[in-house]
């Protein structure tokens, strides 16, 4: 049995944002690529901050979220254009048929860390938001995403895009 008590912890990772952390599941993170920051791309949904331009990857065509506008929607959207991005390739987990991948533009590079119910609490004085929690993780006060929520946005967004 004490086996079983030392396999609760998950594989993660922490990513840095421009201000701030993210907390995401290891096994949804696939990859880091970088894309020139200097392009300029259109948006397909220009109504939508957060949205950036997609990128292809692995001859997929994969839906780019800035997750520093995402989290802070009042933020200014300038400061995101830099040299190059730091994109974060997931793997979609709610409906890989529909959405296989998509990225998360980020700042930092990820770092593992193993998250166990014993390291990791909600913050209760910390504003939750439709796409992240706050909590306390292996020390760190960080986002962890909501990546069901974040899917089903961006399958509604595919779906409402004309083909």
């Amino acid at each position: 049995m004490s086996e079983e008590g030392q396999t609760e912890a998950v594989e993660a990772v922490i990513v840095q944002l421009d201000t701030g952390s993210i907390l995401l599941p290891r096994s949804a993170f696939l990859e880091v690529t970088t894309r020139a920051g200097v392009v300029e791309q259109d948006s397909e949904h220009p109504d939508i901050p957060w949205l950036e331009p997609s990128l292809v990857w692995q001859d997929v065509r994969v839906p780019v979220v800035n997750v520093n506008q995402l989290l802070d929607p009042e933020r200014d959207s300038g400061a995101d254009r830099r040299r190059f991005s730091r994109l974060l390739v997931m793997q979609a987990v709610m409906q890989p048929d529909h959405l296989p991948f998509y990225a998360l533009e980020v700042r930092g590079t990820p770092h593992p860390v193993q998250i166990t119910p014993q390291n990791i609490y909600a913050l209760e004085d910390a504003e939750a938001t439709p796409w992240s929690w706050r909590v306390k993780a292996s020390g760190v006060t960080t986002h962890l995403m909501r990546l069901d929520t974040l899917e089903q946005r961006l399958l509604e967004l595919g779906e409402a895009q004309p083909a």
